[in-house]
């Protein structure tokens, strides 16, 4: 390969067609895992803390108690609970790391990639995507209001554009991701001053209240950080080496950014979220009539059946790393029973806290669509695709193959016996009308890795289910996999069967009544 050149000052102008088919040499960051003393819970680390509180907590009631020659404290309890504390102890040996590893294995060099623009944006955007279900609203577009100095308050609708912009030499380019549309750089934005624009919308949590417009960037960034470090490393400039159609290869940089734009609409000076419309069907509150997962021993485990005994343990455990300067290293080589009474005791304090008050957690269908959609988006680049729309070829018997685009669409319905609703949850309105295929078509997309040989329509539907498993959805942040809310998600995902739930409609009581999420195939002739 020859060395890379600059381009040549007098290199043709921006053609979108000829960077499109691009290829891009990408050498991906050095992977770093957590640092020492960080701690992680996975959910069999999870039950067994459980398992441990609920018998501490057992031995502390007062039949238990009079066992005892004085009060049962942690060191007194740890024989009666040893069982439950050594297999915190496994998991905790299994999910923490404690001290730099004594033999590291050598880091191996990041591998390169080659591939081509055309691919590389819809796998970026899916990055993006599945980071947050705030970042794929604000992808898509939502009302909101914006302020702006000697202007005011206006209303109109907002969108994230979430931009690849390319140089090498004199040439520029800018792409973006979501409309995959190219646009000369610095792009056709209007632009927005972060520091005195505020903007606020009560279609996504973080902009409830309003809030300066680049701290809302600040969010984000920190938010695709956390989250997507593939993504995230290409938010500064990044050196690029290029192979254009007709050209040499070329170096430059990359960079992702994120720019706001804003179409204002004079009928919404009042804006009104439709979250807090009492008109609107989908503003109905929803929630599940009964736990959804079977906690180990909740009933007598205080303070841990709203999911936070995760976030209740490593608080604890980091207390005492920082007071005693370590946590105790002998684990590393397979033993660690110095750490079983600091489990005791943490459990013990658990055990002891009462168990908060809270109201039942509820969600809008509308925010329940819209969760819905960003698990099923955040499954998978081939999910994302099919719910977006994918070109393809069908047979259906007794007719000949025929092209055009096919979109998966995902309908939820919550009903009770005086309430009835349905929402397409890409689009958020009432479903359209589909024509259904006819049994026994066949279907051929090119586009998709799933499906990139002929299949069944009938196995189609099982294999998206398949896809949105539990194991393949993306974790909302702030919530652990306990929630109930999450949970609710979680299994109107699993299966395409009936859920039982509660909903109360605009200014009425809560009733009974079930949720389903059904998936349907459309097809649209070219």
């Amino acid at each position: 390969m020859s060395e890379p050149q600059q381009l040549d000052p007098e290199h043709p102008p921006f053609d979108p067609l000829k960077v499109r088919q691009t290829i891009l040499k990408l050498i991906p960051p050095p992977k770093t895992g957590p640092e020492t003393g960080e701690f992680c819970l996975d959910p069999g680390a999870i039950a067994a803390w459980e398992k441990l509180i609920a018998k501490v907590a057992q031995m502390r009631q007062p039949a238990a108690v009079s066992l005892f020659d004085y009060p049962p404290t942690p060191e007194i309890l740890t024989p009666y609970v040893l069982p439950e504390a050594c297999q915190v102890l496994d998991a905790f040996q299994q999910a923490a790391i404690l001290s730099d590893d004594p033999n590291p294995t050598p880091k191996t060099a990041p591998e390169t990639r080659f591939i081509p623009l055309e691919d590389w944006i819809p796998e970026l955007l899916w990055y993006a995507v599945s980071s947050s279900e705030a970042v794929m609203r604000l992808i898509s577009g939502i009302p909101a209001s914006m302020f702006q100095p000697e202007q005011g308050w206006f209303g109109g609708m907002v969108r994230l554009v979430l931009g690849l912009r390319g140089q090498s030499g004199d040439l520029q380019w800018f792409f973006d991701l979501a409309s995959d549309r190219p646009c000369p750089y610095p792009g056709e934005l209007v632009p927005l001053d972060p520091e005195t624009t505020r903007i606020q919308s009560d279609a996504v949590a973080p902009l409830r209240e309003s809030l300066p417009l680049a701290d809302l960037i600040a969010q984000l960034r920190q938010q695709l950080h956390l989250v997507t470090p593939e993504l995230a490393h290409f938010l500064q400039p990044t050196p690029m080496e290029f192979l254009q159609p007709g050209s040499r290869w070329q170096v430059g940089e990359i960079q992702l950014t994120l720019e706001f734009e804003f179409v204002r609409d004079p009928e919404q000076e009042f804006f009104s979220g439709p979250f807090l419309d009492p008109d609107h069907p989908t503003s109905a509150k929803i929630r599940g009539v009964q736990p959804l997962v079977d906690y180990p021993d909740s009933s007598t485990t205080p303070g841990t059946s709203d999911g936070g005994i995760a976030a209740a343990v490593l608080t604890l455990l980091w207390d005492w790393q920082e007071k005693s300067h370590g946590i105790p290293g002998s684990n590393n080589n397979g033993e660690g029973a110095e750490l079983i009474p600091l489990f005791v005791a943490i459990a013990s304090r658990l055990a002891l806290t009462p168990q908060p008050l809270t109201p039942p957690p509820e969600i809008s269908i509308d925010e329940l669509a819209s969760q819905l959609l960003w698990k099923m988006l955040g499954s998978g680049l081939e999910g994302m695709q099919w719910i977006a729309g994918v070109n393809a070829r069908i047979l259906q018997p007794e007719r000949d193959w025929e092209t055009g685009m096919l979109r998966l669409v995902g309908i939820l319905t919550v009903e009770t016996p005086s309430f009835s609703c349905s929402i397409d949850i890409a689009t958020g309105q009432p479903p359209s009308p589909i024509a259904p295929l006819v049994p026994g078509t066949v279907i051929q997309s090119g586009r998709s890795g799933w499906y990139a040989e002929a299949i069944a329509l009938e196995q189609l539907c099982p294999q998206f289910w398949a896809g949105f498993s539990a194991g393949s959805l993306p974790s909302t942040v702030g919530k652990t996999a306990w929630d109930p809310v999450e949970n609710l998600v979680t299994a109107l995902l699993a299966c395409e069967d009936t859920l039982g739930v509660e909903i109360c409609p605009s200014q009425q009581y809560w009733q009974s009544g079930w949720a389903q999420l059904c998936l349907a195939i459309e097809f649209i002739p070219s």
